[in-house]
Parts: C-alpha cells; structure tokens; sequence
C-alpha cells in the first residue's frame, strides 16, 4: 500500500472513532410509527415525512396500541387479533417476530393499555378478561400480566383497577403509573407488583372543584425526558363550568407531584382529547376539528388553524419544530409547531384505529 493509501485509510480510521463517539443523540433519526386499518403498522421517517415501511401483521387486526422503548428501538408491540393478543415486530427486518396471546380456552381477554419498561426487558399488558362457561360469561377482576421478553413467558400477574386507559414507568422504571376513567392514578411498585400510591386526579379535594378528569392518550413521554403531558377538563362545583387544561407529570422525578394548569372555558369549539405540552416553548397544543397553540404562562390563545379532517391527537416531535396530528383517518397532518402553518400530509392508506398509543415516535 502506498502513502497516499495508508494516508487514507487513516483518515477513514479517524472518522470512524469520531462518528462511534458521538452520543447516540449526533446521529440517530426519529421515526414515527402509526397503526392503521385493517392489521397493518406504518414506519414514517419523519426527516422526509414519507412512509419507509408498510408490515404486515399476522391474524386478525385490527392494529391498535404501540409500545416501544428507547433501550431496542428495534421492536415494537402492537395490540391486534380483536384487542387479545400482542404482536412483536421487528422493525429492521419489517416483519412479525412472534405474539402474545392473551385469551385461552377459558378466558376471553382483551386489553386497551400496555407498556414496555425502559430497559425493555419486560412487557406490562393490562387485561379485561371473562370466563367462559356455557351460555353465560363472568366478568373477573381486572390484572397486570407482565412478559419476559427474552423468554417470551408470563412471569407474573397482579390486580389492576378497570377502565385503565393508559400506561406509563418512571425513568429507572421502577413505578408503573396507572390511568383509568374517571379515577385517581394508582402508583405500583413494578418489580413486585403491588400498589404503593395513589396520585389524586380524579378526587383533589379542592374547595369549588367536583372533578377533574384526563388521562395521557398518545403522550410521547418517553422522549420527552418522560414528561407526561395530556389534556385535562377540571369542574367547578358551584357553577358547573368546565375549564380545559394541560396535565404534567415528570417521571424524572422519584416522586413527581402532578401538575395541573387551567387555561380556557371548555366549550364545543375547543372540545378535544388529547393535549401536549412544549417545555422548551412553554406552549400546549390540543387538536380535534381544530389545532390550536396556547402561552401557558399567559393562558392566552396564541393561534388557532382549522383542520381538513378530525385528528383525535397532536403529537410533538422529539425536536420540537413539528407538530404531527393524527390517530384518526387515513392520513397524518404535519404542521411547524411555532407557525401552525402546514407543512405537508402523509398518506397512510386506510384509516388509524383511534385507539390509545397507536402512534408514536422512535429513534434508530
């Protein structure tokens, strides 16, 4: 080998070092993916907003909830096959690795809410299950059933509350936090699983509020440093006025304490069901017939644009320059999070589900 060779295959050796020592953040791209209709997951890399990926699940769809960890990008959990059974893709390969049923023989079991941990080591699948019997079904208690996913086997199960709608870990994943409707969150301890707190949402006990009620659909938490964020409607009981409002809550923290914001009369115009928070921009936005932006300090409405379609859900991108508001219709809408001016509309080719965490963002 030459000089001119050595002097190159040096310099290709120093490159190489610098690009591996990079912090994972320099070089790594986010992407999107979304459940559609009728059993289908979509990855959409969002620095060109167009669909790289179309995977096909196996069985009966139809695709609903995603959950994912930043610890292997490279899988995602999708709920399919009626709501009772769990699939497991591999998004480098673009395929289904395998499932987790949830029913048998005996049981009709069906789930609206799971979870990966952070190191993603375990899989937390709330289940509604039924028992079968001859012309006759009996509901039973509500459970947590938490999966090895190196062994693909349930390790344990433990009582959860009805009606969960949403769930999310802390940032050591050592706290699963629990939504349901129309309660307060209920706090496990997720290695035992036994319940060690409740945070008062629902029930505040504050002179002149009857009830405030919100749980974090859609909340890309996880790459928001695990900063909940969700849309919230508080009540006053005297006058029966509904304010709407944005809910924090930073699983950061060891202890977070929820933070709740009011902001403007809830009226038919601003009626939505999800929310998201901007911590560097101090901004909330919310989306259903409308997308609107408001100062959380002044509480003032800062702009509101009219969509073409009903996105159930805005969702902030990790960077926070885009706005992608979806989980409804057969498209995603993407708008500049300062402006609210369109940027461009990716097509999905049928229809999302509209149910909770059926889209999110990834980084690979």
């Amino acid at each position: 080998m030459g000089k001119a060779g050595v002097m190159l295959r040096r310099a290709v050796e120093v490159l190489t070092l610098a690009l591996l020592s990079l912090p994972q953040g320099a070089w790594a791209k986010w992407y999107l993916l979304a459940s559609v209709h009728p059993n289908n997951l979509i990855v959409i890399d969002t620095d060109t907003d167009k669909v790289v990926k179309n995977i096909t699940l196996e069985g009966r769809g139809p695709a609903m909830n995603i959950a994912s960890t930043p610890a292997q990008p490279q899988y995602a959990y999708v709920v399919n096959e009626l709501a009772q059974s769990v699939a497991m893709v591999d998004l480098d390969e673009g395929k289904q690795i395998t499932s987790f049923p949830l029913s048998t023989p005996d049981e009709l079991v069906r789930t609206m809410a799971m979870e990966a941990n952070p190191a993603d080591s375990h899989l937390f699948v709330h289940e509604m299950p039924v028992k079968k019997a001859p012309g006759r079904y009996e509901a039973l208690p509500n459970r947590i059933r938490v999966i090895d996913l190196q062994t693909h086997k349930t390790v344990k199960t433990f009582p959860a509350p009805r009606q969960v709608m949403a769930m999310v870990f802390s940032k050591d994943g050592k706290r699963l936090y629990v939504f349901s409707v129309g309660q307060d969150i209920t706090v496990f301890d997720a290695e035992r699983g036994i319940r060690v707190d409740t945070i008062p949402l629902r029930h505040r006990n504050l002179t002149g509020v009857t009830s405030t009620d919100g749980y974090p659909e859609w909340s890309s938490y996880q790459e928001d440093n695990y900063l909940v964020s969700f849309s919230l409607v508080v009540t006053d009981e005297l006058t029966g006025q509904m304010t709407s409002g944005i809910g924090l809550l930073d699983l950061a923290q060891s202890e977070p304490d929820l933070k709740i914001i009011e902001l403007q009369p809830f009226t038919a115009e601003s009626y939505n069901f999800a929310g998201v928070f901007s911590l560097t921009r101090n901004k909330a936005y919310f989306s259903y017939n409308s997308l609107w932006k408001i100062d959380v300090a002044t509480r003032r409405v800062e702009k509101t644009v009219q969509l073409a379609n009903t996105y159930f859900a805005p969702l902030l991108h990790p960077e926070g320059k885009k706005l992608y508001c979806g989980a409804n219709w057969h498209e995603i809408a993407v708008f500049d999070a300062d402006t609210l001016e369109p940027i461009t509309t990716i097509e999905l080719g049928r229809s999302q589900t509209g149910a909770d965490y059926n889209f999110r963002f990834m980084r690979r």
